[in-house]
């Protein structure tokens, strides 16, 4: 009826036994306990920050993606990551989620420019 689980029902109700009404009090949930230890989220940051996946072995050239970070943390720890896991273990580690940009390292500035122009009278018409 209200989409809680038995157990969870249950604790409620002992606590409801023992401390009454005072017992229901609704407080922060810590959540499920940590599956890395400090020192291995900090050797995970580490890691993001200084090195490149391939770097790190893994086949790939793009740069750190949560299904990498969760085949590379499954690999160094034998610790199972779902990709949100591993996003809400990025940002509780200081990272934050950015779309990658593409910059061309042998383009043209000159043919840019052009492209510029050209582009915005097409963009007018």
């Amino acid at each position: 009826m209200v989409n809680l689980n038995e157990n969870t029902i249950g604790t409620y109700i002992k606590k409801y036994q023992k401390w009454g009404i005072k017992g229901l009090d609704m407080s922060y949930s810590s959540g499920a306990p940590r599956k890395l230890t400090p020192e291995q989220e900090a050797h995970v940051r580490e890691v993001v920050l200084h090195q490149t996946p391939k770097e790190v072995g893994l086949n790939t050239q793009m740069n750190w993606t949560s299904p990498l970070l969760c085949e590379w943390i499954q690999r160094e720890y034998q610790v199972q990551y779902a990709d949100r896991g591993a996003l809400h273990l990025l940002h509780r580690l200081g990272f934050s989620h950015t779309r990658p940009t593409y910059t061309l390292a042998k383009a043209d500035p000159d043919k840019q420019a052009a492209f510029r122009e050209t582009f915005q009278d097409v963009k007018k018409n």
